[in-house]
């Protein structure tokens, strides 16, 4: 194969990586749940050691490690996004988070989700504000908790395992959000981590640059 012929087939090969990644960033805004869904079909199968109903639709990443808007950013969604997240037994009203800003939480409420199969599964969901420089930023999360002790899995000591919530990030429809996207936005690395994060198929170059 000559040089011309490799220049053509990395071209065409990178046509269709981005053309895979605009794809499934297309899936992801559009991924659009109800509250059933999400506990039913995400976070009951979480806390179960299950693969959840679609792969790559909720993320592992702890919403309070950035901004909002930088959050989506990292895994090239706009919106709204979606997180499985480690907490601890306590919700604390106040939860910081990187670059100054802190989730402050504003409501509470208990809910009742039933199966295909009949079973009831008991969650609430705590609602936090994110804000600023104690100005409200339009942001919002919706966290979601399995209250039911039957839907943990136990190891082999009789212990729970890992305790996990669902966190939905997204802009306010009350308030205009502020946005503030990430000054990396367009370099081909962050571009890589996204179509990654989103479960788009990359080459091995592309995942062993990732590994530094």
């Amino acid at each position: 194969m000559g040089m011309a012929d490799e220049v053509n087939l990395m071209r065409a090969k990178q046509e269709e990586e981005e053309e895979e990644y605009d794809d499934c960033v297309a899936a992801a805004d559009s991924f659009d749940p109800s509250e059933d869904e999400l506990v039913l079909h995400f976070l009951r199968p979480q806390l179960r050691g299950f693969p959840p109903r679609v792969s790559g639709a909720v993320v592992e990443a702890d919403p309070c490690s950035a901004a909002p808007w930088d959050l989506l950013a990292r895994y090239g969604l706009r919106d709204v996004g979606h997180f499985f997240a480690a907490r601890g037994r306590t919700r604390p009203s106040v939860r910081r988070s990187v670059g100054g800003g802190a989730w402050m939480r504003s409501a509470v409420r208990s809910g009742r989700s039933v199966s295909e199969l009949g079973l009831v599964v008991r969650w609430s969901r705590a609602k936090f504000c994110f804000y600023m420089r104690q100005r409200s930023t339009g942001w919002v999360m919706e966290e979601y908790e399995i209250t039911d002790p039957r839907c943990y899995r136990r190891d082999d000591e009789g212990q729970e395992d890992d305790y996990w919530v669902l966190c939905r990030v997204r802009k306010s429809s009350k308030t205009a959000a502020i946005v503030m996207p990430s000054t990396s936005m367009g370099n081909t690395s962050l571009m890589r981590k996204r179509m990654l994060a989103a479960g788009c198929p990359v080459g091995v170059e592309a995942e062993r640059f990732l590994l530094f």
